[in-house]
């Protein structure tokens, strides 16, 4: 069984949320009203890193407060999943600085998305958040 993240865990406790691992079909789902983030436990096995982060990115932005404007299109939703994707890598950006020391040139974008199990079409997005880094 993976271990989560303790920065992770600390994230969600500071922001008031509870993370549970339950029997689901998705990989997570944030339930701002419940205060919660409910995860596969599918999850337990592997790296389930990007998709806590990606849940704690829906709290930060507040997209609770928007499930209206989530499901009124696809264009909409697709936005709203693409600031927490981004803002997730942000986060796992910020512990794998935090966790290991090393310099900017050797910042590996594979191994980093290997490490945290993000999907390769988001690779674009991991490149950008490294070179800005």
């Amino acid at each position: 069984m993976y271990e989560v993240n303790s920065h992770l865990l600390k994230l969600a406790n500071d922001l008031g949320l509870e993370l549970h691992f339950v029997d689901m079909n998705r990989s997570g789902i944030y339930f701002a009203e419940e205060q919660a983030i409910f995860l596969s436990n599918k999850l337990l096995n592997k790296n389930s890193d990007f998709e806590i982060a990606h849940e704690l990115a829906h709290c930060i932005k507040k997209h609770g407060e928007l499930s209206a404007y989530y499901y009124a299109t696809s264009y909409s939703r697709q936005k709203l999943e693409f600031e927490a994707n981004r803002i997730a890598i942000e986060i796992l950006m910020f512990i794998w600085s935090s966790d290991y020391d090393f310099e900017k040139e050797h910042l590996n974008t594979v191994k980093f998305m290997e490490y945290y199990n993000i999907p390769w079409n988001l690779e674009s997005y991991v490149r950008e958040s490294m070179s800005n880094y």
